[in-house]
């Protein structure tokens, strides 16, 4: 790796960008600012024309190609997920560094990077009253040392400074209470009964008065059909009596049918 070119006298450093953060003079300094838009010039962006309830790409014939959109509000529980970018590159490498090998450092770039997004889409999320972390399960002798999704949300919360109402109670307003299998690889309609036995059993929430008439905001890393998403929104409607639930992610997996 060549030496970086020294920045002018009495100008700010340039950031090094995504995936070289441990070397960037904003590592312990950056600010939600510089990191979301240092990341923009990087990340891949969504498609221009895409589905306004889970940001797929469109078809010619301007439909969305995910069945979950079809489907009746009232059914798929969760109004709209809105991601920041797609699961491509040094985003993808990088979630899957924190998310699978314990990568703690990227908990802090990812709580900069979605308050960065959520400030620069202020009118679209302003209106939530609680913003919370998909749950993870993590089983006492995994190799996964926390829980990933928790953690943005905490690092987000230092980050922000009081003005995103994030979700930091112990416990949280929604929990996982047991394992269940993974939804990579499977087919759709495997995904569905995954999530609606295994996933559906193992959602609680434990102080329902936390989430009772609220507009609730769900973090996750990634979206791909919309399956974990429905059944966490489906939990904290029926169980928890929130009023909405829309979703906010890293990324937008890219379809396969």
């Amino acid at each position: 790796m060549g030496a970086r070119r020294p920045d002018p006298v009495g100008e700010p450093p340039v950031p090094a960008g995504i995936g070289r953060c441990g070397v960037c003079a904003y590592l312990e300094s950056g600010t939600a600012e510089i990191c979301y838009r240092c990341a923009r010039e990087t990340i891949e962006a969504l498609a221009p024309n895409r589905c306004l309830t889970c940001d797929l790409a469109l078809k010619s014939d301007g439909t969305c190609g995910n069945p979950l959109c079809n489907w009746p509000e009232s059914d798929r529980y969760f109004s709209w997920n809105y991601a920041i970018a797609m699961r491509s590159g040094v985003l993808e490498t990088a979630i899957s560094a924190f998310k699978y090998r314990n990568r703690h450092g990227w908990r802090n770039i990812f709580g900069r990077v979605l308050v960065g997004f959520l400030d620069d889409e202020s009118e679209t999320f302003e209106d939530f009253d609680l913003i919370i972390a998909s749950p993870t399960y993590v089983e006492p002798e995994s190799t996964r040392k926390y829980d990933h999704t928790r953690e943005v949300i905490l690092a987000a919360d230092e980050e922000a400074d009081g003005r995103w109402p994030f979700d930091t109670d112990d416990p949280p307003a929604i929990v996982k209470r047991a394992k269940t299998q993974t939804l990579a690889g499977h087919t759709w309609a495997d995904r569905k009964e995954i999530v609606e036995s295994e996933l559906r059993n193992a959602l609680s929430i434990p102080d329902p008065s936390v989430t009772k008439d609220q507009d609730i905001l769900v973090y996750d890393d990634v979206f791909t059909d919309g399956f974990t998403l429905r059944e966490v929104a489906r939990a904290l409607i029926h169980d928890g009596g929130a009023q909405r639930v829309c979703g906010v992610t890293l990324t937008r997996q890219p379809w396969r049918r």
